[in-house]
């Protein structure tokens, strides 16, 4: 069979595909109510209630600097916002517990695609921007499923600490986000520093 169908390449049919699936299942666990914090990043608009006109000028172009340059648009509704947060990191960390232990480098490439996507296409353009950025400073950690589930868990507490929320206690995170889906419990137990030197991660 031939590596291009309908003028697209095998790359930007993964991507497409992934795109889609992402967007099904954001939309699934929003649904669904899912649990955890949320990535909002609304704080730049929630504290121009009270402020001078020149504050004001500075976070409208602040707003404005986030709107061109990312894809979605900006979410206004803080309850659809909180809504979506929590569902896509129920989905983002349920995700990161069933990755493989063992990646091949196809595997890890993926997930770095993926979730860099997934940043990318967050379907609230200001909460993308943040995502983004905070990928350039923390790239997504494949080498197994715990390190990239503890990697997970440590971007979700940086945004809580943004948002002023408590910490996540990362250790009890694979055990947390065993969807049971799969044919059995995903690696039990407490991750600690032992397991994730033994895994190399």
């Amino acid at each position: 069979m031939s590596r291009k169908l309908m003028g697209f390449n095998a790359n930007q049919l993964v991507r497409l595909v992934a795109t889609l699936a992402l967007v099904g299942m954001v939309w699934y666990f929003v649904s669904n109510n899912g649990d955890m914090s949320i990535p909002s990043q609304g704080r730049i608009r929630e504290s121009t209630n009270v402020v001078s006109s020149d504050e004001k000028k500075s976070v409208d172009s602040k707003m404005k600097h986030i709107e061109d340059n990312t894809i979605m648009p900006l979410m206004e509704d803080q309850e659809a916002k909180v809504e979506l947060g929590r569902a896509s990191w129920k989905y983002f960390h349920t995700l990161l517990a069933r990755f493989p232990d063992k990646p091949t480098k196809a595997e890890r490439e993926k997930l770095s695609t993926f979730v860099q996507l997934y940043a990318e296409l967050y379907p609230c353009g200001e909460c993308s921007y943040h995502f983004v950025k905070l990928l350039d400073k923390y790239p997504p950690q494949t080498s197994s499923r715990t390190a990239a589930a503890l990697w997970g868990c440590h971007v979700h507490n940086i945004v809580n600490d943004y948002l002023k929320k408590p910490e996540y206690d990362c250790s009890t995170i694979l055990e947390d986000y065993d969807c049971g889906c799969g044919d059995g419990p995903v690696d039990g137990g407490k991750v600690t520093v032992e397991k994730e030197g033994r895994q190399h991660g």
